[in-house]
């Protein structure tokens, strides 16, 4: 079940669940309950709570990011899977949705892209820059620092490497609250997301001292989920941060990302390892 930041866990992932019919129930690894609120900016948290769930969990099964397909694929709602047998008395998630404004349209996009993500219609703002480049890329180097949950900061890293206990930002098998991030070029704004808050706001500063606006997190929350974006400098060859993260819940690095594509992290899992990178391609 999805709630305000919240996700509680009834079955395993690949559990047969009695809640959309024989044929739906047999094929669907994942059913989620999205639960309701009369408070409207409660069922907003609710709702983003809802779309970064689907998102990971077609992101760790393979479940194609589309909304009400004419088929058993993709994410469907209790409704349209209703009226593909038939049957019209089952309706939700629509009213929920309906009180905050989310159209099938919306709601496809953000499953899509994620809850404020640019949809593949809207041009990057960074494209213009690319595309009119006159110089090569210039060396970035991004240094970064994670604070122990009920501890210290670790020490800055800056870009990374191999090396089992410097190359990374972060303490093996244990959870982290705040992160702060700078680049010696251009400009780089972050953000993380935690069980108890969901998604922060983006910071800009890298200041240890001030929760405003110098690091991203609460302490005592850990975190779960990193987003960083890069911004190139005009006129220069485009350049991306790419970044990638370990968990306390398992071993191995997890796939790297670039800008806000996507995140770092396994939502429910506290990360324990950060690397990060500026550049033209990935570097993992």
């Amino acid at each position: 079940m999805a709630g305000d930041g919240i996700v509680y866990s009834v079955g395993s992932v690949g559990y047969v669940a009695w809640g959309a019919g024989q044929t739906a129930n047999a094929i669907a690894p994942v059913q989620i309950e999205m639960e309701e609120s009369s408070d409207r900016a409660k069922q907003l948290r609710i709702y983003n709570t809802t779309i970064e769930l689907i998102r990971d969990m077609c992101k760790k099964l393979g479940i194609a990011y589309t909304f009400e397909a004419n088929s058993y694929t993709g994410v469907q709602t209790h409704r349209h899977i209703a009226q593909m047998n038939g049957e019209t008395s089952h309706t939700d998630p629509w009213a929920p949705l309906a009180r905050i404004g989310k159209s099938k349209g919306q709601v496809a996009a953000d499953i899509k892209n994620g809850v404020g993500k640019v949809t593949a219609t809207t041009a990057p703002a960074q494209t213009p820059a690319k595309q009119a480049a006159t110089k090569g890329a210039v060396l970035t180097n991004v240094t970064y620092d994670l604070h122990q949950l009920n501890g210290t900061w670790l020490g800055e890293v800056t870009n990374f490497s191999s090396d089992p206990v410097n190359g990374f930002a972060g303490n093996p098998n244990h959870a982290h609250d705040a992160l702060v991030v700078k680049v010696n070029h251009g400009s780089v704004k972050y953000r993380v997301h935690t069980s108890q808050d969901g998604w922060l706001p983006y910071v800009t500063g890298y200041d240890r001292r001030n929760a405003a606006n110098g690091f991203a997190g609460i302490m005592g929350h850990a975190i779960d989920g990193v987003q960083i974006y890069y911004t190139t400098p005009a006129g220069e060859t485009f350049q991306q941060a790419y970044y990638r993260s370990q968990t306390t819940k398992r071993a191995g690095w997890l796939p790297a990302v670039r800008d806000d594509t996507d995140f770092a992290g396994m939502l429910g899992e506290p990360l324990d390892r950060l690397q990060i990178k500026i550049g033209t391609a990935n570097p993992f």
